[in-house]
């Protein structure tokens, strides 16, 4: 029964592992909110009835390639909002097929050229 119960563990682990992006091929960039859809009823990918906000992110790779789009749910009552045009973190995968995920909101966005400072003199 022990080892029945260790083996369900073991394949439930490489299950969730299996799901993730692979360390060592991932890389960060920056993206952009494109468009924001919802409330939305429908499946989640467990085929469970929902209703979800979708959030749909525009993004270059670091090598220039794309743009290529990621879409992640978020359940209505959630307090992660996002808004067209917020810039966000995308981790992605660098092999094929490229597999991407929202890894976060930009808190800060360097700005080209001189400070704020500088241009007011």
């Amino acid at each position: 029964m022990l080892v029945v119960a260790a083996f369900i563990v073991t394949e439930v682990l490489a299950g969730v592992r299996r799901d993730e992006i692979p360390t060592g091929t991932e890389e960060k960039t920056a993206g952009r909110v494109i468009r924001v859809r919802g409330p939305v009823r429908g499946q989640l990918q467990s085929g469970a009835p929902a209703v979800y906000t979708e959030v749909i992110v525009e993004y270059y790779t670091r090598r220039g390639e794309g743009p290529y789009e990621v879409a992640r749910k978020f359940p209505v009552g959630s307090r992660i909002t996002y808004a067209k045009g917020d810039r966000v973190i995308v981790a992605y995968d660098v092999r094929t097929p490229r597999r991407a995920r929202l890894a976060g909101r930009v808190s800060h966005w360097p700005t080209l050229g001189l400070p704020s400072a500088a241009r007011a003199a």
